[in-house]
């Protein structure tokens, strides 16, 4: 039988081998768009807006890689600093949906009131959370669907939901889903590291906030995340 430190060492090896994978695939397109690029200016053409919009993706998915793998390690450690001060959650919202957007084609409808939504966050770490949950909606859900963002006050709370129209998570995995290494039924076949979800819920309860996952109504998975007002 293995040790607990043999199963360790291979399940961090697990993670970083699928983290070489994944730096790879997005490596070799934006290699590929980046000479296409060349080619055309040297030609005196126009580069196609759309590929530098995707050039600008793939450079994104391989920094969040890199950021999640070194915030793995720092929450290991103890050190995953998070550092919350009183914001407008609907402006870090507007943010996050922009930046998002740049290498993303979803569709995305955003509700949010019209007058401050104040509370206490780390601006840098919920942006985090909140592109991992958007990233995620897009993966697992059929190309071109639509994605809807919620931020509403409740109370002495604040819930911001994130809802998708993908198969959703089966009842048994909303729980574990946001555990270290742990990936759903439907993220087979889709990339992926299994600690995007762990992260976000790391960085929630250093907000002492609350996240989870329920079914939307009508098919697909409302990721939510709730927080104290500042």
């Amino acid at each position: 039988m293995s040790t607990p430190a043999h199963d360790g060492d291979d399940e961090a090896a697990a993670v970083f081998g699928a983290a070489a994978h994944e730096i790879k695939n997005a490596l070799g397109p934006l290699a590929m768009t980046l000479q296409l690029a060349e080619r055309q200016l040297l030609a005196g053409q126009p580069v196609v807006p759309g590929d530098l919009a995707f050039a600008r993706a793939q450079v994104g998915r391989i920094a969040r890689l890199v950021g999640d793998l070194m915030d793995l390690t720092r929450a290991d450690l103890g050190q995953l600093s998070v550092e919350p001060c009183a914001g407008d959650l609907r402006m870090l919202i507007t943010e996050a949906v922009d930046v998002f957007r740049r290498g993303n084609g979803a569709p995305i409808s955003v509700h949010m009131p019209q007058g401050p939504v104040t509370a206490a966050f780390d601006a840098a770490r919920l942006q985090q959370v909140m592109l991992n949950l958007l990233e995620n909606a897009a993966r697992y859900a059929p190309a071109g669907s639509p994605i809807d963002v919620a931020l509403t006050p409740a109370g002495g709370k604040v819930l911001v939901a994130v809802r998708d129209r993908g198969p959703g998570v089966a009842p048994n995995e909303r729980v574990r889903i946001f555990d270290r290494f742990v990936r759903g039924e439907a993220a087979h076949g889709k990339g992926g590291l299994g600690i995007g979800l762990y992260l976000c819920r790391m960085i929630v309860e250093r907000h002492h906030g609350a996240i989870g996952v329920d079914a939307a109504p009508g098919g697909g998975a409302r990721f939510w995340i709730e927080l104290p007002v500042a």
